[in-house]
């Protein structure tokens, strides 16, 4: 009896496993250019020139570099003259 009964759930296992097999979503339909190389890459070439290829520039603008880079030794005399209620990790 035992034997049936997990012959059976196998079967239901596997039956059930395989209802998920179903197609892709969305499906997949394929792609046709309409477009030659030639075509795409002067397209390129006139956004270039153009400049509308660099407009994911002007979403995140850069940062600009700091102006002047501090010295260990500078830092170090820094931190001696804070105030002593400062923790200085001593």
């Amino acid at each position: 009896m035992n034997a049936k009964q997990l012959i059976a759930g196998l079967a239901v296992l596997a039956a059930a496993g395989s209802a998920f097999a179903v197609t892709p979503y969305p499906p997949e339909t394929p792609f046709v250019s309409t477009k030659s190389r030639a075509d795409v890459q002067a397209e390129v070439a006139q956004a270039q020139k153009d400049g509308t290829l660099n407009q994911a520039r002007n979403q995140y603008p850069t940062v600009a570099a700091a102006g002047k880079t501090v010295t260990r030794a500078e830092v170090v005399s820094q931190i001696d003259k804070t105030e002593p209620s400062v923790y200085s990790g001593n």
